[in-house]
């Protein structure tokens, strides 16, 4: 290889085409015998960070060690949200960063997180302006960064927790946009949207979180959100109790019962499961019976029977 055109074809191609006039190529140069002494000893070292007397001598927190990563960051949450010294102005200045460009996500956190403040510590403030407040939450809700999105949803969350009756006129736009969530691809959006919609079930009027459910998510064309519905129904339905269910009141043991059929004949798997649950467990109850013949379309009563049957017969065994 005399040219850079014999060495370009040769890493090209990877075997050197030989011209018959090419001379032979040199011997490789001799090697210097190894040494016959010893070789030094070499201790691997140490990062810097396992040694450092920083982390060394700093006490190990077994407690914190054992919380879940979740808890340790919930209490650290909790440890922020201290108290406002001037709470007005804060809300003043939470509606100008809320109402921020909507790429300046960083603005629109912490006015979230000053409204999570306000809720578990200054709830009068938040009263005579709770629908803009909710508004702006929802609006916040729907934006397309995660982290916002999911800031948003702990926001409303604690609203449910601390203000609890008095989001019973909120209810139902916020379940709404947290249902639809439910059907998001991001796992942190989902959790994020069924922890808030979880207080709502435990802090708000059942008989209006039944109704937001019902009205959100029931006939809604995505599984996952009818799945949610369900999920969020059968845990409603055990904090209201069954016999409340069965009382045969007014739009409640009514829209229960055909809620809870159309459930439990969904074409989705996740579904059925969540209305079948909520089935097994109001089946034993002694007022089912006349309920169900009662309220019950005669459509799904027929394909439900044998479902019904079955809890029966296991309660008798």
């Amino acid at each position: 290889m005399n040219t850079p055109a014999e060495l370009r074809d040769y890493l090209d191609v990877g075997t050197p085409v030989k011209s018959r006039d090419s001379p032979p190529r040199p011997a490789p140069p001799p090697t210097k015998p190894r040494s016959k002494l010893p070789r030094p000893t070499r201790f691997l070292s140490l990062q810097k960070a396992d040694t450092g007397s920083d982390v060394c001598c700093q006490p190990i927190d077994k407690k914190a060690a054992s919380e879940p990563k979740g808890q340790i960051k919930k209490s650290q949450d909790q440890a922020r949200l201290q108290p406002l010294s001037n709470p007005e102005q804060a809300l003043t200045k939470t509606f100008k960063l809320l109402h921020s460009a909507s790429d300046d996500w960083e603005k629109k956190i912490e006015g979230l997180t000053s409204l999570r403040v306000m809720a578990q510590n200054h709830m009068d403030i938040l009263m005579p302006k709770l629908h803009d407040i909710c508004l702006a939450i929802i609006n916040e809700v729907k934006n397309l960064r995660s982290a916002v999105s999911c800031a948003a949803m702990a926001t409303l969350g604690d609203m449910y927790v601390h203000l609890q009756r008095a989001m019973d006129s909120e209810v139902e736009g916020t379940a709404r946009v947290l249902l639809h969530k439910a059907s998001e691809a991001n796992n942190f959006i989902r959790q994020a949207a069924n922890f808030a919609l979880g207080h709502m079930v435990q802090s708000c009027t059942p008989t209006r979180v039944m109704n937001a459910l019902l009205v959100g998510g029931l006939s809604h064309r995505n599984a996952a959100v009818r799945s949610c519905t369900a999920q969020h129904l059968e845990r409603l339905a055990e904090v209201m109790g069954m016999a409340r269910l069965l009382s045969g009141k007014k739009d409640l043991t009514d829209r229960f019962l055909i809620a809870v059929s159309k459930l439990a004949v969904d074409p989705a798997q996740e579904v059925r499961h969540h209305g079948r649950n909520i089935l097994r467990n109001v089946a034993p109850n002694g007022d089912f019976a006349k309920m169900w013949d009662k309220f019950a379309p005669r459509k799904e009563r027929e394909s439900l029977r044998e479902v019904i049957s079955k809890v029966n017969l296991k309660e008798r065994t």
